[in-house]
């Protein structure tokens, strides 16, 4: 509370709310202008004339910065100097998520002793991550934000090569026929099914048929599914950390102790502006890159046990891998720079249940894309997204899936969440960051020796702060059940089975996959690929339940999730629509075909005939012109209503 001594309690219409900030009711209050105040990142000083500095006796608040206005919205962007600053900030996002899903990817295909493997699927996830981004923020849902590789389909690859057909000892006839690597024959194997599967996504967008899908999709569907996910994805983490649990263990702790209970310490640093001199401000660094932080913490004392022979260097005896010495020779062998290329490892190959089995994972990122993106725009205070940007989004996260699969990346992209914590500390919100933040993600990806670097870090490093960030899905999940009514016994019912079905089923077939058997084959197949596949066991019997059950829209939270309030939104963040596309969204505008189109700016949801739109326009002439005659009412009678 500040001290000005005319102050009052805000009325309903004395304030307006921004998130969590409230802007109080000073009745000699005066918007602050250029000299008025003086922006500190995390304290704004405004410019009420009778003021009163707080005295000793007076309580001082510090202002949370993540409560501040931002300053550089959607499309006002900072200085170009300070676009690779802020954007470096962003980039090292996709670094982190990059790191863990080529080091999972190289383990799944059986390619985890050749260190060369590990350092270029790292350095086309970074790739494919930089240009998903570029293509989400310059032609898709316009938003700014990060895009990442989705570690959820490493629950599709796991059950792809599940199938006996592509174990080592069924994969050397061909090896020993062609030469081809048994690595590069899986590899081949899940590019062309996440080929296939993106782009069954991109005519999902195109198409707008999404729309019609949702309407049968609920919390009840998707939350199960979510947490599903997480709870595999942090079974596959077990094995990282068991390569020496210590180095985890110090790992684990290390992001709790930043993320958790040094997230207000904020370290001085000096900084120069063009109007002012050099002045001191306090930078949240523990709130902002916790995860760098440990793992940077964490490979030095590595290296330290490394260098004192604290590890042992048999490769033999448990604990080698923490070396950080392990894939040295990745670091020499590898190129300064890396092109990636269509089709690099031989030409793709398609089987039903590898499709299925990635088409799962897809389906569940385009039921998640709605709520992901309207978390995007409230981080940002951009507007709730329309139905075209969402279409339009989920086209250019096919077609991105899409290339990805082309180069090798075996991983489609998805929205980094965490950018809108950045964006929280940093106040910066512009396209322009994000956009530097995309070109210096693929740059990172064509640089060889990058890749190879970050390869050194220890597996138990890798496996501490990626069981501490996939950890947090199944919370994610868990929380998503707020919307349903927990104390109907049928939803308690679909939410138990559901998750025992989805964590057991898939345990029991990968035990018992020759108890399947219809006669025929390639079902057979299909069958054990979905039934190994957790997130399509928990989302087929949630959205069967659900659907066939009665309830009402209120015990199935959808009443909530379909009556989304759009907030209000402050008109000074974007003078523009952020949703329209640059250059052609004037031509488009004109195009009176254009509105047909589900991925157009001037896309008409609600589209109807002449004799419709002639009725709403004058329904009382209507009404005179096409009269209701009511018969059987009572006998004899005819009655005319207009």
């Amino acid at each position: 509370m500040d001290g000005c001594p005319n102050h009052q309690e805000p009325t309903s219409g004395d304030h307006r709310v921004y998130g969590e900030q409230i802007m109080d009711g000073c009745p000699n209050r005066q918007d602050p202008t250029s000299g008025d105040h003086t922006v500190y990142e995390e304290q704004i000083m405004d410019g009420c004339p009778n003021r009163q500095e707080p005295t000793s006796e007076d309580q001082i608040v510090e202002m949370d910065i993540s409560h501040s206005k931002l300053l550089h919205t959607i499309d006002k962007p900072p200085p170009p100097a300070f676009w690779p600053i802020y954007g470096i900030q962003q980039a090292l996002l996709g670094i982190t998520g990059a790191l863990s899903t080529a080091v999972l990817i190289t383990n799944r295909i059986g390619a985890d002793d050749l260190p060369e493997v590990r350092s270029e699927m790292l350095s086309l996830c970074l790739f494919a991550s930089g240009l998903g981004s570029l293509l989400q923020i310059c032609f898709g849902c316009r938003l700014p934000l990060v895009q990442g590789p989705n570690n959820a389909f490493i629950i599709a690859i796991t059950a792809t090569l599940s199938d006996p057909n592509w174990s080592d000892e069924s994969l050397q006839e061909h090896v020993e026929g062609n030469g081809t690597s048994t690595w590069k024959i899986r590899l081949r194997e899940i590019q062309g099914n996440l080929m296939l599967a993106s782009g069954t996504q991109f005519l999902l967008g195109v198409s707008g048929i999404f729309g019609f899908i949702m309407k049968f999709i609920g919390p009840l569907t998707v939350a199960p599914c979510v947490t599903t996910m997480g709870l595999t994805l942090c079974g596959y983490m077990i094995p990282l950390c068991e390569q020496h649990w210590g180095i985890a263990s110090m790992s684990i702790f290390l992001i709790l102790l930043s993320s958790l209970f040094l997230v207000k310490v904020k370290l001085p640093f000096p900084v120069c502006t063009g109007k002012k001199k050099c002045s001191v401000i306090r930078y949240p660094l523990f709130q902002l890159n916790p995860i760098l932080l440990a793992m940077v913490a964490s490979c030095v004392v590595c290296h330290v046990l490394t260098v004192t022979d604290t590890l042992p260097s048999n490769s033999t005896i448990h604990g080698h891998m923490a070396r950080t010495d392990v894939r040295m020779s990745a670091v020499h062998d590898a190129g300064w720079f890396y092109i990636p290329l269509p089709f690099k490892y031989g030409p793709p190959t398609i089987s039903s249940s590898g499709y299925v089995s990635m088409l799962t994972i897809t389906m569940t990122v385009v039921i998640l894309l709605p709520g992901v993106y309207q978390t995007v725009a409230l981080g940002t205070e951009a507007p709730p997204p329309p139905p075209h940007a969402i279409n339009r989004g989920m086209a250019v996260d096919g077609l991105s899936g899409a290339v990805s699969g082309m180069l090798g990346g075996v991983c489609a992209s998805v929205v980094f969440l965490e950018s809108v914590s950045v964006i929280a500390v940093t106040k910066v919100a512009s396209r322009a960051v994000f956009v530097t933040a995309a070109f210096l993600t693929i740059l990172m990806g064509f640089i060889g020796k990058f890749g190879a670097v970050f390869s050194l870090i220890p597996d138990p490093v890798i496996g501490g702060f990626g069981l501490v960030t996939v950890g947090m899905v199944p919370a994610v999940g868990v929380s998503m059940f707020r919307s349903v009514n927990l104390s109907s016994s049928r939803n308690l019912m679909v939410i138990g089975l559901s998750l025992a079905l989805g964590l057991l089923l898939p345990d029991w077939v990968a035990k018992n996959d020759n108890s399947i058997n219809t006669g025929i084959k390639e079902l057979d197949q299909v069958i054990v690929i979905l039934l190994s596949n957790p997130m399509f066991v928990s989302t087929f019997v949630g959205f069967t339940l659900d659907n066939l059950a009665p309830g009402t829209p209120e015990i199935r939270g959808l009443s909530k999730g379909r009556d989304r309030s759009s907030g209000i939104v402050s008109h000074d963040v974007t003078t523009d629509d952020p949703y329209k596309l640059p250059y052609i969204s004037s031509l488009i505008s004109k195009l009176r075909c254009c509105v047909f189109l589900p991925i157009s700016p001037s896309y008409n949801t609600d589209i109807s005939c002449k004799r419709c739109q002639r009725r709403e326009r004058n329904p009382s002439k209507f009404a005179a012109d096409n009269p209701v005659v009511l018969t059987g009412l009572d006998e004899g009678t005819e009655d005319r209503v207009l």
